[in-house]
């Protein structure tokens, strides 16, 4: 298993914990600690000196595609599953992946998403996640039946696939993930999500750490459209275009003296109101602040995806950069 580990300190002795818990025994933890100003690496180091299964790499770029390529260098496991720190697997994980994965002969499977906040925004942004109005149709936010799907939440890889494929691409500082799946089902291979694969995702806790991630998602989207067209949906473009919207509006309002701009985001917060009404919610306080967050969510990425048009080369160099697939890629 495959833990990469940046300014988690906080949550990464949670996660071990439920790994050394499963019904099968892993092999092997490997904790791949990039540069972080809260002691994950001494919290990581503490793990290894309790845990003889537990080992540390360092990950000197610091980005999660690198993670993960310092790890699985040299490893020999057959299977290899990636677990990102801020997320808790159920305890027959290991075992319910292997058994989906020899039934199905899928190249990755994983489960869907299950987000749990521990602040009210966080629970607010766990409610946005479990909404359509909030994630549109993406696969793994919703459960249903076990099924073929384009990408999974974390996943359970034979590691001959990655093998096949190659490297993760570190020079997409997000999204790196999609790129992967993407070359999988290039290569004629499956993922599967079966909803008993089980996890659960813990949400950030604040409004400016939910806007710097979601500005990252929407600005690392165009960086793998550049190389990856064919993984890019519609439903991605809908925040840019609302951005616009918004922008267009705002423009009338100060030019004609007429509220378009409150009329717009009047109609927006009728919509959110309704699915905050409609989506599963964890206390009155999420449901309150499901608004706001899910706008900060839909800002972010919009803006993002606009500010990486407009650096369209320098996102497309990124990805497309021998140094960025070796980890040492640029942030923007």
């Amino acid at each position: 298993m495959i833990v990469p580990a940046r300014n988690c300190a906080n949550l990464l002795v949670a996660c071990i914990a439920q790994i050394l818990k499963q019904t099968r025994k892993v092999d092997e933890i490997v904790i791949s600690v990039g540069p972080s100003v809260d002691g994950t690496a001494d919290v990581a180091q503490a793990l290894a000196a309790d845990v003889d299964t537990v080992r540390v790499v360092r990950n000197p770029a610091g980005d999660r595609g690198s993670a993960l390529n310092v790890a699985l260098d040299g490893l020999e496991s057959q299977f290899v599953a990636m677990v990102d720190a801020q997320s808790l697997i159920e305890l027959d994980y290991i075992d319910t992946a292997l058994r989906v994965i020899d039934q199905t002969g899928a190249a990755v499977v994983g489960g869907p998403m299950r987000p749990r906040g521990r602040t009210a925004i966080g629970r607010a942004m766990a409610a946005a996640l479990r909404s359509p109005f909030g994630v549109g149709n993406s696969q793994f936010h919703f459960g249903g039946a076990a099924r073929e799907v384009e990408s999974v939440y974390l996943g359970v890889y034979r590691r001959a696939a990655l093998q096949t494929v190659g490297p993760y691409n570190a020079g997409l500082l997000r999204t790196e993930d999609d790129d992967m799946n993407a070359r999988l089902r290039a290569s004629d291979m499956r993922l599967w999500m079966d909803p008993a694969i089980r996890s659960t995702y813990l949400c950030r806790s604040t409004l400016r750490e939910v806007w710097s991630q979601y500005y990252g998602y929407g600005y690392w989207k165009v960086a793998l459209g550049t190389i990856r067209p064919e993984a890019i949906r519609l439903r991605q473009f809908v925040p840019a275009v609302f951005v616009l919207g918004l922008t267009a509006a705002a423009a009338t309002s100060a030019l004609a003296w007429w509220p378009t701009v409150f009329v717009v985001l009047g109609i927006y917060v009728a919509f959110g109101v309704t699915a905050a009404l409609l989506a599963p919610a964890d206390g009155l306080a999420a449901r309150l602040l499901f608004v706001p967050v899910v706008l900060t969510m839909h800002l972010a990425y919009g803006i993002g995806s606009l500010a990486g048009l407009v650096s369209w080369r320098h996102v497309a160099a990124a990805a497309k950069s021998d140094s960025g697939r070796r980890g040492t890629g640029v942030r923007p």
